[in-house]
């Protein structure tokens, strides 16, 4: 039976279980091969704000966990970014995810209404969506209960291996 769909800020103590449904979430989700180790990156910043040293301008991010240490049912990663063409920052949706034991639980829509808290509290702009191609039209449904649509996201895969060479202006 599922805890409460209350979303906590994690604490170090939970990095393995957010290691867990990550991997999950990867595993269902993943579009690209997984880089552990910067993944790691990213949890640690996250978890250990403490440890940036000053100076540092580089991400900065926080992730909210639903369940106790040691038995986390949901997670929400955030960070705040900057589209490339602006200096504007917002609230970035790295990752949303539900163990599947839990899936029918309201975790999913606690962690969407944490995000929009977010926003709340920082006056930023939020950018989240959906990249699965396994149940995806469930999970779109319940965004767009959640959030106004901004556009749609595509996604095309070389039919060959590439060289690893990409076109510039210049190129032909």
């Amino acid at each position: 039976m599922p805890v409460s769909s209350i979303v906590r800020v994690a604490t170090p103590d939970d990095y393995q279980e957010i290691w867990r449904l990550f991997l999950q979430g990867h595993n269902e989700n993943g579009i690209f091969s997984l880089s552990p180790k910067k993944v790691q990156w990213f949890m640690n910043r996250a978890l250990f704000p403490q440890a940036i040293r000053p100076g540092d301008t580089g991400t900065r991010g926080c992730i909210g966990v639903i369940g106790p240490p040691k038995a986390l049912e949901a997670l929400v990663f955030v960070t705040i970014g900057e589209y490339w063409y602006s200096d504007d920052k917002h609230i970035e949706e790295f990752l949303v995810y539900v163990d599947p034991e839990y899936r029918r639980s309201d975790h999913a829509d606690a962690l969407l209404q944490w995000m929009k808290d977010q926003v709340e509290k920082t006056g930023l702009p939020l950018m989240t969506g959906i990249v699965s191609n396994n149940r995806t039209e469930a999970k779109c449904r319940l965004y767009r209960r959640s959030f106004p649509k901004a556009g749609e996201f595509f996604f095309y895969q070389p039919t060959h291996k590439s060289n690893g060479a990409v076109a510039t202006a210049g190129s032909s």
